[in-house]
């Protein structure tokens, strides 16, 4: 039985493309899922601003046109400051309009643990309402490494609010110092979607990779999240044009042509098939 039930395309690789360009890049290599990027100072497919009733349904639209559908959305704010909150709430309903189960985020710095437990409150209500599953992403502020993070999950204790497990952004603020494989068991019991990235540090220099091209043991990371005991949902996330040191990242390479983007899916498909993972 494959690792994962689903493998969707997360729309950044295609970052400089319109949303629509994106969706075909994502439809001509395969995909019928797209986790689309909202990802503040990152790539924003979609703004926050763009977002109203008739937009929602224009999305919708979009992806019918390539017969794809979306299974996770990628919303990514600081939940712990107001404009991020206000940011993240229509997002949430924008996910669930277009059919989504899953909006992922990161939650901010953790020196604002408070605000963010105020934050977290509001969310989870609008969770409620929409019963949309809120994720946070590992990201090396609030949720760090699953080992550091699982008390939080464990805190709050909600059943739509569950641990995005990131491997390659895990690995990055850990600055290389965490065997992924190892510290991706503590997340299981909060776990409901997985991004699947790869990074190579060497020194100081890091860069995003195709997966299987980095330094993470995907036939370890596999074998460990296997203990989940039942399919997976994952976003094959592969910023390849993103690097940087130790202390920073910059995505100034974008955009990558479609042949390239087509090649760093290609080497990562035929990794995570090679593992039985999809």
């Amino acid at each position: 039985m494959p690792l994962f039930s689903s493998v969707s395309f997360v729309t950044n690789i295609a970052k400089g493309y319109t949303l629509p360009q994106a969706l075909g890049i994502a439809a001509r290599n395969g995909f019928e899922l797209a986790e689309i990027a909202s990802i503040a100072g990152m790539c924003e497919h979609i703004a926050p601003s763009d977002i109203t009733p008739e937009y929602i349904r224009s999305v919708s639209d979009m992806l019918a046109r390539e017969n794809m559908n979306s299974y996770a959305f990628a919303g990514h704010v600081d939940l712990t400051e107001e404009d991020g909150l206000s940011a993240f709430l229509k997002k949430m309903d924008l996910a669930s309009g277009i059919g989504c189960k899953v909006i992922n985020t990161n939650s901010g710095p953790a020196g604002r643990i408070g605000e963010f437990r105020v934050n977290i409150r509001k969310v989870i209500d609008k969770a409620e309402r929409l019963g949309l599953t809120v994720c946070l992403e590992s990201h090396g502020d609030i949720v760090g490494t699953a080992k550091d993070s699982a008390g939080l999950f464990r805190e709050i204790n909600h059943p739509l609010l569950r641990f995005n497990y990131d491997t390659g952004n895990t690995y990055y603020y850990a600055k290389g110092d965490v065997a992924i494989e190892e510290d991706i068991l503590y997340a299981l019991e909060y776990m409901a979607y997985v991004h699947v990235k790869d990074i190579e540090i060497t020194g100081d220099a890091a860069h995003y990779r195709p997966i299987g091209a980095g330094d993470l043991d995907f036939e370890k990371i596999f074998g460990a999240l296997r203990q989940f005991g039942k399919p997976l949902h994952c976003g094959l996330e592969i910023p390849v044009f993103v690097a940087g040191d130790l202390n920073a990242l910059a995505s100034s390479a974008a955009p990558i042509g479609e042949d390239e983007i087509a090649g760093a899916l290609k080497q990562s498909l035929d990794c995570m098939r090679g593992q039985g993972a999809c």
